[in-house]
């Protein structure tokens, strides 16, 4: 009785609204935890709306044929998207480079270990006068 008469009207409506904004946090924020397990566990993408004809097309075309000017989060994904090409790339070298170098080193110890069994197994008596 003595707290509601020392709380004024403002700080009460305050508390209200802090509260229904804690359990309205609360709920969204576990419902997108399901959504997000839901979708993981039906092997499907995180965000749908990350990728497809709504995010990658432009919003109209012209009547002429004119290109369109891309949106904003169209650049800047088409940007990290030759950054990602560009180190794929870049990285698909490198195995490869790494890939032959290792062979070359394979082959190198063979050959080395082929000479060496060569040079200890010499032949011997009339093999060796055929020569």
């Amino acid at each position: 009785m003595l707290a509601q008469n020392i709380m004024t009207p403002s700080l009460r409506i305050l508390c209200s609204l802090s509260a229904r904004y804690i359990t309205r946090r609360n709920v969204s924020l576990s419902s997108v935890y399901l959504d997000h397990k839901w979708r993981r566990e039906g092997s499907l993408p995180r965000n749908p709306n990350k990728s497809g004809p709504l995010t990658d097309l432009p919003d109209y075309t012209f009547m002429d044929g004119s290109v369109t000017p891309l949106g904003s989060n169209q650049k800047k994904r088409l940007l990290q998207q030759r950054d990602l090409a560009a180190k794929i790339v870049t990285m698909s070298s490198e195995m490869d480079f790494a890939l032959d170098r290792y062979n070359r080193i394979q082959d190198e110890e063979a050959r080395q270990r082929q000479a060496l069994i060569d040079s200890k197994l010499k032949p011997k008596g009339h093999r060796l006068l055929a020569k």
